[in-house]
């Protein structure tokens, strides 16, 4: 099963919309895919956005901060995992908790587990929606989840 990792909140409160859920930024190019974990994600709580591209995450991060990114790392402009390890030394989101869904070889893996979770595609509905509970809970309970150590 999947943990979050724990991760200490610089600002206090976690990023939330108006009625309180917090905020999850999802990067896929896989449309499917991206609209089941947007679906799961909602169903337990959470207000989630979706994007195809980096390039569009990195937009929508200048004006908005979620309380989760999911990355996937095989994407038409660039590879999740490396902008997880970059996301984790910029000050704006450096406390902001990643995850990142690949379906990438062993060793792939492995240097994307250095700077955050992994979980393999294809991944189960209950990994994920177990996954989004405890982020949830722990948010509201005042602690964002953490980075894996680098």
């Amino acid at each position: 099963m999947l943990e979050p990792t724990e991760r200490q909140r610089t600002d206090g409160e976690p990023p939330q919309d108006e009625e309180g859920a917090p905020l999850l930024f999802v990067v896929d190019d896989d449309v499917a895919t991206l609209q089941l974990v947007r679906d799961v994600a909602e169903d337990v709580g959470w207000d989630a956005r979706g994007f195809t591209r980096l390039h569009d995450l990195r937009v929508a991060l200048d004006s908005r901060r979620p309380a989760l990114i999911i990355l996937d790392d095989d994407l038409p402009d660039g590879r999740g995992g490396d902008l997880a390890r970059e996301l984790g030394g910029d000050p704006r989101t450096t406390d902001v908790p990643l995850l990142v869904c690949t379906a990438a070889a062993p060793n792939r893996v492995a240097e994307i587990r250095s700077c955050a979770p992994v979980i393999s595609k294809p991944f189960d509905l209950d990994d994920m929606e177990r996954y989004f509970a405890a982020a949830a809970r722990t948010y509201r309970g005042g602690d964002a989840p953490r980075r894996a150590a680098r």
